[in-house]
């Protein structure tokens, strides 16, 4: 009698995508974060609470962010699979994030940001799945 349990190397496709689209956030988070601190277009996290004008500025960068990086997920997702699923797991990833940053109270942040940091990626990843989706299927139709 035999269970059918996925392969390893089955288990790892469905797994790349996410994990390569949420590193790739993670990482140009970080750089565009510092840049911009750097060269003062941004505050820091610790003086940000009052500044609207700030957090919105982020709140859009990481927004296109996250459009990227489910973009990749999706474009690496297996042949023959929904690459939205892919797309979304980056941006319920993100969300969970978002979560975990909300409940260690993120350094005074107004509620409304650390709410629309929770919502947001999930959107931007449907934005980031589905351009990956029609450009997909539009360089299989040349």
């Amino acid at each position: 009698m035999s269970e059918s349990t996925p392969s390893q190397p089955a288990l790892i496709r469905h797994i790349l995508p996410v994990f390569v689209g949420g590193l790739l956030v993670a990482m140009l988070t970080v750089v565009t974060n510092n840049w911009l601190m750097a060269h003062g277009w941004i505050p820091d996290a610790s003086s940000m609470g009052g500044a609207t004008g700030a957090m919105l500025f982020v709140l859009l960068y990481q927004a296109v962010i996250t459009i990227i990086g489910s973009h990749m997920a999706a474009r690496l997702a297996p042949d023959g699979q929904p690459r939205i699923r892919y797309a979304l797991a980056v941006g319920v990833l993100l969300a969970v994030v978002g979560v975990a940053a909300a409940s260690q109270g993120a350094g005074g942040l107004p509620t409304w940001y650390l709410l629309a940091r929770i919502v947001s990626p999930i959107p931007a990843a449907i934005v980031g799945g589905g351009t990956a989706t029609r450009a997909l299927s539009q360089r299989r139709q040349a």
